[in-house]
């Protein structure tokens, strides 16, 4: 294995938590957490828009998603559940995306910006 091999491979991952009880039937976390669960799959090309979507829900001060490019290149099931996570966020406005996740969805985030290198933005006024 070469030096960047090295580098790109992530730490050992935390396994992605299962959803909240209060959740578990709910489309709209159910579609997140597919998302989320590609995101732990993979790390970089088709799914580094995803998670910077997800961050950007988490706090938009640490990554911004570009919507063109989830608009034309994902895939169908992919932007459908974008599309459903959204609805469940803007219907679930009392939750953040982290509170989907059982346990500590805090530490689920925080994994899941490092793994993606996402980081508050600097110079970036709110």
């Amino acid at each position: 294995m070469n030096q960047v091999t090295q580098r790109r491979r992530p730490s050992r991952q935390p396994q992605l938590p299962p959803l909240r009880e209060r959740f578990a039937t709910e489309s709209g976390a159910q579609a997140a957490w597919r998302l989320f669960a590609a995101c732990w799959r993979h790390d970089g090309g088709n799914t580094l828009p995803v998670a910077a979507f997800l961050v950007g829900l988490y706090n938009g001060r640490y990554a911004s998603a570009d919507l063109a490019w989830l608009s034309k290149w994902t895939d169908d099931a992919t932007f459908e559940d974008l599309l459903a996570t959204m609805r469940w966020i803007r219907a679930n406005s009392q939750y953040e995306i982290h509170h989907i996740f059982a346990g500590d969805g805090g530490e689920t985030m925080l994994a899941l910006m490092q793994r993606f290198e996402l980081w508050p933005q600097s110079g970036r006024e709110d």
